[in-house]
């Protein structure tokens, strides 16, 4: 009984470790996160962060060979809890990580397609 016992204490201990603070989307810690071009995400200081689409694609398709990847300008709209929202353009090659607000915003990855998923790393500006 005390093996069982020391079994979930040990558990209990490492599951509030992986909850501490910095660690989760509801305390401004790093996450990630995959949206579709019209969703938004909520961020711990209540501002938003909403995925507009990609405005220019240039990026070679998945299985073509091609001599330059290209690279794609995806735009997305930073609105912090009180004042006047901002645009985000990234760009895949040149500018993959941008700052809103209190956030330092990477672009990791833009799936191929017509309306692509972009997944981002979001975490707070040091």
């Amino acid at each position: 009984m005390s093996r069982l016992f020391a079994a979930l204490l040990s558990l209990t201990a490492l599951s509030a470790c992986a909850s501490g603070p910095g660690t989760g989307p509801s305390d401004g810690g790093e996450r990630s996160a995959t949206l579709k071009p019209g969703e938004r995400i909520a961020l711990a200081d209540r501002s938003q962060l909403r995925y507009i689409g990609v405005s220019n694609d240039s990026r070679c398709p998945p299985n073509v060979q091609c001599i330059r990847a290209g690279d794609a300008d995806v735009n997305f709209e930073f609105a912090p809890a009180s004042g006047a929202a901002q645009a985000l353009n990234f760009n895949t090659e040149r500018a993959t990580v941008l700052t809103a607000g209190a956030w330092t915003i990477e672009l990791t990855s833009l799936a191929p397609g017509e309306a692509p998923a972009a997944t981002l790393k979001i975490a707070t500006t040091p």
